[in-house]
């Protein structure tokens, strides 16, 4: 939530933070137990659960890198959590082939990144105790939120569920090596866009229509310019690198990484517009389009998938994304006409 105006104190956040973390756990080990997975892929359950936990409070040593204006760091950070997880993840699982153990490791070197770089603050940096006062509006604030970050697990789980359905578990392990391509550009765009939250909000209180769209420009080359970059390199080393990673068996899918780095490209675009709608106050609108492309994709895989395989669920996936891009287009240019 974009808190421009310092309505809430660090401490109140720190509370929010721990309440929400302390639910989905509670939540996981609930419905863990019906899932009917054998022992191997409940425990790689617990090991990506102690990643997304991580994940959380990256994102927590973000507000306040933020507020210090260590927009740099932020943007390291983002990389470097980016690429070594994923290198240490593959080169485990080449070597060791054990998923559950690959996942620990990864987010062991994750939560190494937090402490030696994130968290490398002089003392005091970060706010100590917590304040349970005023923590259930910001829950009531954040709701549209805390749902629109579940449809993108949701939806990768639908894809990669289908293609597990539909064809074997094979099929599905090469299919999500394609599909960490993904993750990974994401999480690198995002080290851009996330600084600028805030800035935006201000803009907008301030109705700066112009700051507003030279930035969204902005972001959108940046956007473009990694878009050509992968594109670039996915044709230049492409078939040595997922060769070198997971071995020549996978050469024949290659034809999954271009569809897969336009859905990537497809992705950033709709989590930047997903960010300008938040800065702008418009948080249930920005849930209502996500949820538009989760109901599209949720009609329209499984007969995608059975009519043109893994490519097109890869393709199905892209127009949600494409699809949500043109609601939130059409809701953020209606309130600068409006309300800018």
């Amino acid at each position: 939530m974009s808190d421009a105006e310092n309505r809430f104190s660090p401490q109140q956040y720190s509370c929010t933070y721990l309440i929400t973390s302390g639910i989905s756990f509670v939540c996981f080990l609930i419905v863990l137990p019906f899932s009917g997975y054998n022992s191997e892929v409940i425990l790689s359950c617990f090991s990506y659960m102690f990643f997304k936990f991580c994940e959380t409070f990256s994102m927590y040593s973000f507000s306040y890198l933020q507020l210090a204006n260590k927009y740099f760091k932020i943007a390291v950070s983002y990389c470097l959590k980016g690429i070594f997880p994923l290198f240490v993840f593959s080169l485990f699982l080449y070597f060791v082939h054990n998923l559950w153990l690959s996942l620990g490791v990864m987010s062991l070197i994750y939560l190494l990144i937090i402490i030696f770089f994130d968290l490398k603050e002089p003392k005091g940096f970060f706010p100590l105790g917590i304040k349970i006062k005023g923590t259930g509006l910001i829950l009531r604030l954040c709701f549209p939120m805390m749902l629109s970050s579940l449809v993108l697990p949701f939806m990768f789980f639908l894809t990669r569920h289908t293609v597990q359905s539909v064809f074997d578990i094979t099929e599905l392990g090469y299919y999500s090596a394609f599909t960490m391509v993904i993750t990974v550009f994401s999480t690198m765009i995002g080290a851009f866009y996330v600084v600028l939250i805030p800035k935006i909000s201000k803009n907008y209180m301030r109705k700066m229509k112009a700051e507003i769209v030279q930035i969204i420009f902005i972001m959108l080359g940046i956007i473009f310019g990694a878009s050509l970059i992968a594109i670039l390199l996915s044709h230049l080393i492409g078939n040595w690198a997922f060769s070198l990673i997971f071995g020549i068996s996978i050469l024949p899918y290659m034809y999954l990484l271009f569809p897969v780095i336009i859905t990537s490209i497809m992705l950033a675009v709709m989590t930047f517009l997903s960010t300008c709608l938040i800065a702008m106050q418009k948080r249930l609108f920005m849930l209502i389009s996500m949820l538009a492309g989760v109901l599209l994709l949720c009609a329209l895989v499984v007969p995608i998938t059975k009519s043109y395989g893994m490519l097109g669920t890869t393709n199905i996936l892209t127009i949600s994304f494409a699809f949500m891009i043109i609601i939130q287009s059409v809701i953020i240019l209606y309130t600068f006409l409006s309300e800018v």
